[in-house]
Order: C-alpha cells, then structure tokens, then sequence
C-alpha cells in the first residue's frame, strides 16, 4: 500500500443494484481523490476481491451487510454501509460490527466520504480536534509556517501539535501520518 500522500483512496464498491452501483461508481469516479478498484454485487465476492485488492476503503450496501459481511471487510478496510433511513438497525449493527459510519445512497457527495474518512481516522487514532484540524493541513501539503497563518498560531505551538500527533499516531515521518490520516494505512489491531 502506497504512503503516497497524492495517491487517491482505493474503494470497493458493494451493492446488488446495478443502477445503484453504477451512479455511486460515477460519482466517486468524479473525484481526484478516490479511485473504484472494483466493484460487485455481493458481499461475499467483496471479501474475497478485499483480501486480494486491499481497499482503503468499502462502501457496502444494506443488503450486504445484513449477511454479516462487515465484520470480514472492516478487518482491513474502513467500511461504509449504504443505507437509507429506513436501515436503522441494519447500520447500528455493521457499526457494531466494525463499521465507520453510513450513507445514503444518491444523496452523499464525496466530501461527505472524504469526511467520514477523516472523521473515522480522527475518532480511531485520538486525536483532539485542534490535533484533526492541523493534521488535516498537514495531509493538504502545509508546511507548519503555513499552518501557523492559516490558524493563527505561532510555528512552535504548530510544533508541538505536530510532536503530539505523531507520538498519539506511533509514526516518525509526515508521508506515514498522512497515510494514516487518509485511511492508505490501517490503524486497526490486528487480528489472529
């Protein structure tokens, strides 16, 4: 996997529906950021194409993860469920089961992933808000001179935010932290 800070975010794309599927591959494929490495319309075929493409990240519908598909995919992958309102208890339960968070299908853009991204790896790697808001400038290609203006802080106290979310993230470099940030890497436990 690429720590690559430029390279977009791979995404394995899960739902039955064809026309679903296809407007949601159209969508990210509108995106710099992302890239569909594949795509397929059941949630077994999506652990097996995960073990061997490696997503960041799984967009997974409803139907999918009531097979209990999301436990296998959140193992290396953060995994989204595509859900409409009425899927309540289906997503509480993907959440439960390792899932980041949801969407609605035809009404999330990708920002809206791309922030559930960072707000999933916010959540898992502990940073405070102010550490999330600076690591964010960080994974745009600020220097900390740069961030410093952007939030009105002296480039010691960037500093400091800077030492404190690399000890919180275990990395010693600025490529491995942004891989992280943007999910390239996974932070989760490993699993025997």
């Amino acid at each position: 996997m690429s720590v690559d800070e430029t390279a977009p975010l791979r995404v394995l794309v899960v739902d039955g529906d064809p026309r679903v599927r296809a407007s949601v591959v159209s969508l990210l494929e509108s995106s710099d950021e992302l890239q569909v490495i594949a795509e397929t319309d059941g949630g077994s075929d999506a652990v097996d194409l995960a073990e061997r493409l490696r997503p960041d990240v799984v967009l997974l519908a409803a139907d999918a993860a009531r097979t209990g598909h999301t436990a296998p995919l959140s193992r290396s992958s953060r995994v989204f469920v595509l859900a409409g309102p009425e899927d309540r208890g289906t997503v509480e339960v993907a959440i439960r089961a390792g899932a980041c968070g949801h969407l609605v299908p035809g009404a999330f853009t990708v920002g809206d992933l791309i922030r559930g991204i960072r707000d999933a790896s916010r959540v898992s790697l502990g940073l405070s808000a102010r550490e999330a808001e600076v690591m964010d400038l960080i994974a745009s290609g600020r220097s900390n001179g740069e961030i410093a203006r952007q939030l009105f802080l002296s480039e010691k106290t960037v500093k400091n935010h800077v030492n404190r979310i690399y000890s919180k993230l275990g990395v010693s470099s600025r490529a491995t932290a942004i891989a992280l940030w943007r999910g390239m890497v996974s932070v989760l436990p490993g699993r025997d």
